[in-house]
Parts: structure tokens; sequence; C-alpha cells
């Protein structure tokens, strides 16, 4: 189904696409599937709710996506509150824009066959053992997680129709070759002109500090020097992951279970066949199939009598051919006449179905195999640890909720009975909360008032699929602003840098109406000939500024301020603009460029317009 958007992989638009496909895997996990709850919802998308549950776990693997990704600089962001809340931000805003392309392809009628459906559920890994679907586990996860098949099949469905419609996106944008050279010579061309440098430095010198202005700015900056309130915790962390040790899979358990479950690794046999088909019921219909089922009979070759009476068009042209072919997926009429045929070569009778008359021959036949045990032993073996480890981990779970419940407020017997570390932080806030402690429900409870009152134990607090934390508020501070004493010479650095920045741009002005008006200035200029977009001999914001502008008319020029990196003003003065050549080499893949950009703002302006229209409320 997805066959246009694998061949443009490589791109980066395409792979942020295929990301957005996969969004309700990517952000919720295959539990995002198979749980339900009645939770409280922290958005509705006209009238249908996501769930507390969901956005919780959205955060929390995004979260654990961006420490895989940016490593150990992640710590350094992650308490910030500014970050984190633009983290939450960012996950609620990708699920409304999920949800919404989700009821526009239902609106649409956009549609999944169940054969589609199907297809997809075998190719979840987690459902899989020997590399080939398992009904029976698929069957179990469904029962443990408290699921129906056929309500994750839903699901599922709903989330292979919002594929089609992304696939339809990506597929509908085109470029034509004249486009395509224009932005190429668009992204070539150069340009010439000058610029001057006004040195924060020179003007930092001029600027009187009072403190008046001093208090000013702090006011006006109280956001920046905020203590967020704090606690600090006892708490007792529970993963699975942690209980590895505890597990032993003995040698008769792994032949047991093998013995148990043969089943699972027999490969089953499969079978190739052709068919010649007329359609129709009728006796017209017969008569045909008849005649066709003489010549077979007569010794003809059965791949061009299917290309001349086969009403099938598409396997006709490969002389019949279907290919390999799984039990359940024909007519039963056909398989019941199909599976009795023994040898390559033989052929049936007529065969009348809803389709109409079949000839049916079969062309090969692979024989079913056992997997020995040596093959899948490392298998077993990871299959009955995870078995054993998840049954370790509901006991110490459950034994971990009832002792906090028993004994409200001490850990010291949970500790004891369930080998469980008893923890301590120091003063955390929702930024800088060590990993146990980050899930927004642990958050929640932290900071709650009347939780902090009582200072007791917990409820167990379930932060993944097999992760769990009880905890338990040891001292509480309050929110609050830090003093400008503490922070004046931080606050003295910000009036000196601003008020320099105002001095600089007033000359500034002054230096661009100077140029425009086309007199000297005082200032030494910098010129640049011929510089392109990727030019590095000039500061980068310069560049940028230069490409910014406006093509001047003849004898003239265009004129416009930036900051350089170190926060210097610069006047950028623009004076000719030459057209880039176009490099026939590179066309393909600047057309692939442009596709993709169109592209995504394309689908940006679909997510708009369909948010626009959409009656949406946030409760976070």
């Amino acid at each position: 189904m997805l066959e246009s958007i694998r061949e443009r992989s490589g791109s980066l638009l395409v792979k942020i696409l295929l990301v957005l496909i996969a969004l309700t895997f990517a952000l919720t996990g295959i539990s995002g599937y198979i749980t339900s709850t009645a939770d409280p919802a922290v958005a509705s998308v006209n009238g249908e709710d996501i769930s507390r549950p969901e956005f919780d776990r959205a955060v929390e693997n995004e979260r654990n996506r961006q420490r895989d990704q940016l490593g150990d600089f992640y710590d350094q962001l992650a308490v910030d509150a500014g970050f984190n809340e633009q983290l939450r931000q960012r996950v609620i805003n990708d699920l409304i824009n999920q949800k919404l392309v989700v009821q526009y392809a239902v609106a649409r009628g956009l549609r999944v066959s169940d054969e589609q459906v199907k297809e997809a559920i075998r190719n979840i890994p987690s459902f899989r053992v020997a590399g080939q679907f398992d009904n029976d586990t698929y069957q179990f996860t469904l029962r443990s997680l408290g699921y129906t098949p056929d309500g994750f099949a839903e699901l599922m469905r709903t989330d292979l129709a919002r594929s089609q419609l992304l696939q339809t996106l990506v597929d509908s944008e085109f470029a034509l070759a004249n486009e395509t050279a224009a932005l190429q010579a668009l992204i070539n061309q150069s340009r010439s002109g000058a610029y001057v440098t006004l040195s924060l430095a020179d003007y930092e010198v001029q600027v009187e500090v009072s403190d008046e202005l001093v208090s000013d700015w702090y006011q006006r900056n109280l956001a920046q020097f905020a203590i967020a309130e704090q606690v600090q915790v006892e708490y007792v962390s529970l993963d699975a992951a942690d209980l590895i040790d505890r597990i032993s899979v003995d040698e008769a358990a792994v032949e047991a279970w093998y013995d148990n479950n043969r089943a699972r690794f027999v490969s089953p046999s499969q079978y190739r066949f052709s068919h010649i088909l007329i359609e129709g019921n009728d006796s017209d219909a017969r008569t045909r199939a008849e005649q066709a089922l003489a010549a077979v009979q007569q010794g003809g070759d059965f791949a061009e009598l299917a290309k001349q009476y086969s009403d099938d068009l598409f396997s006709a042209e490969q002389g019949g051919d279907l290919d390999f072919i799984e039990p359940g997926t024909m007519d039963a009429e056909f398989e019941q006449a199909a599976f009795a045929l023994t040898d390559i070569g033989a052929t049936s009778g007529l065969v009348e179905t809803s389709f109409g008359f079949h000839i049916i021959k079969l062309t090969d036949f692979i024989a079913g195999a056992n997997t020995p045990l040596e093959q899948v032993r490392d298998e077993i073996v990871a299959d009955l640890t995870e078995q054993q480890l998840k049954q370790a981990y509901y006991e110490v779970q459950q034994s971990a909720a009832q002792l906090a419940f028993e004994i409200p407020d001490s850990f010291a017997e949970l500790a004891e009975q369930t080998g469980l570390p008893v923890q301590t932080s120091g003063w955390i806030s929702t930024a800088n909360a060590p990993a146990a402690l980050r899930h927004p429900a642990v958050q929640q409870q932290l900071f709650n008032q009347q939780f902090i009152a009582e200072g007791l134990n917990s409820d167990l607090i379930e932060t993944g699929d097999t992760t769990a934390v009880v905890v338990r508020v040891l001292d509480y501070q309050a929110a609050a602003t830090k003093p400008l004493d503490d922070v004046r010479d931080t606050v003295v650095a910000a009036v000196i840098k601003e008020q320099a920045q105002q001095l600089a741009q007033a000359d500034a002005q002054a230096i661009q109406a100077q140029l425009q008006a086309g007199e000297a200035i005082a200032q030494q200029l910098v010129y640049m000939s011929a510089v392109t977009r990727r030019s590095s001999e000039y500061p980068r914001a310069v560049i940028s500024a230069l490409f910014e502008l406006s093509a001047p008319t003849s004898g003239t020029s265009q004129i416009t301020t930036t900051t350089v990196t170190n926060g210097d003003i610069a006047v950028v003065q623009l004076t000719e603009v030459s057209a880039g050549a176009v490099d026939q080499s590179t066309l393909v893949q600047t057309q692939e460029q442009f596709i993709n950009s169109v592209t995504q703002s394309m689908y940006a302006a679909f997510i708009e317009a369909l948010r626009a229209d959409a009656e949406i409320e946030i409760k976070l």
C-alpha cells in the first residue's frame, strides 16, 4: 500500500511523513492500541477525547526518544522547565493532528479491507514467534491487556486508513522541468554589495547603569528568576529489568515448552496454483468452461489456454498463475478442489464458485518442515524468561502496593520484603526530577497540596508497562522569585547589553539612511562581490540578510540591518543580483528537494485547515 512512499523514503520530508504515518505506534507504542481506560481526557477534538494515559505515555516515550537521540545533552535540557513545557505542548499538538487526520479519512470514506488489517497485524513483531505470526501469542497478549481482537483490529483499520490518506498527500505533488530549472537558478544566484559592522563592545562602555534601569529590567524579566516549587522525596522504584537476576530458566523447562508448543515451529506446506476462470454461472459460461476443460484434458498447454480462455485478465497474462496461496484466502469451493490436488501438474475438473467456473492446476509444492529445538532454543529461553519476568514483576508490584498501603508512613518493611532499595532525592522541581519521578502522573502526585500535607505513602503509580513507583513527600518549598540582590550582577550585564544594542541600532538606522541617500559614511565598508548563499568568508547573518533583500532597480541599492552571532549590529547593502547557472547533472536532485518542500508546505496547510474548522479543547 505504501510502495510509492518507500520509493521516496530517502528524502527528509518523506521520512517526516513516515513518522507521522506511524505516529500512533511511535508515541503510544503497542499498548496505546491495546489498553482502555476511563481516565479524564487531556483534550477533545470534535467531540472525541484524547485520554490522560495516552498523553502521559506519549510524553514519556518522546522523552525516551530524545534521551536516546541526544545522550547526555538531554539531561542538560531536561532541567529546563521551558523545554519540558515545549515538549508537552508539541506532543499534545501531535496527538490532536493525528486525531484530525483520522477523522478526515473516516469522513471521506477511506476504507481498509479485512485482509489489509490482517496482514498488518501479522507483521507486528510482538505477535511473531520464530519469524512467523503466532495466533496463540496474539490472543494471549490481547487477553492479558484487556482488549478484544475485534476492537484491536478496528484501531488498526483506523491507523491504516490514516496511512492511506497521508500516502495520497505524498503522491499528489510534482514539479515541472521549467519550475525546477528556475528554482536551481534562484538557488545558485550570486549577489554583490557591502556591509559595515558596529561592535557592541564599543557601545557597552558608553552605557551608564542606574538603579532605575536595573530595577526596571528586573521587573520586566521576573520570569527568568522564578524558582519553581520544590519537594524532597523518599521513593521506591520498581523496574522489571532490575528483576532479571531473579530469573532462571533450566533445560528441562525449555524442552517441555518446545514439546508443548511444537505447532509453533512447523512451517506449513505451500501450494502454488494456476487457474482458468470463466466468469458467470449461466449455461453459456458452463459451455465455455467445458470447452476449456476439454482442451486442458487433451494435453493443451495450460498457460496458453489460460491466455486464450480465462476472464481473469491479470493472471491470464501470467499463464493463469496465482502464486502461492494460503488456506482461507479463496472461496471455500475453490480451496476444497485446489488443496485436494496432490501431484504437481495435476488439474481439477470444473469448480463452480461465486465468481464463475474455474479449472485449477497445482504448479508447485513446498512441504512443511519442523524447526529443530537447537535452532529456536535461544528464542524459547528468551520467551520463558520474559514470562517469568512478567510474573516476578507482577508479584513484586502487588506486594509493594499492599505494603505501601498497610504501613503508610514508612518504606522500611516494603524494602525488606521486596528487596527494592529506598531512595531519597534532594530538592527537586518538575524540571529536574530523577528519571523514576519524571512521569507526569508521578509529578502530579508529588505537587498535590493535600498529598504533601498528609505526608503518607502514595498508591503504586504505574509509569510504564514494566515500571512503577511509590512516593512520599518529606519536605516542600513553595514557588518563589530570586531577589534582585541575589541576581544583580546578571541583571546589570543584561542592562548594559540591552542599552548598548539600542545605541548601536540608532547608529545603524542613521548609517542606513545615509547609504540610501547616496552619502558617504564615516565607517569602513566591507565590499562583497558575487557571493553565493553558501559563501563562508562573511558572517552568516550578513549573507542571510543580503539574500533576503529584494533585487534593486538599476542605479539603486537595497539596505537592511541585522544582528550577527556575537550581538554586533551589521548594516547590509545589496547593489547587484546575478542569475545563477542551471546544472543539468543535479536537476533530478533539485526536483526531489522541490517536491519535498512543496509537500511539506502542503501538509502544514492541510493540518492548519483541519484545525481551523475543528472544535479543539485542550484541558491540560
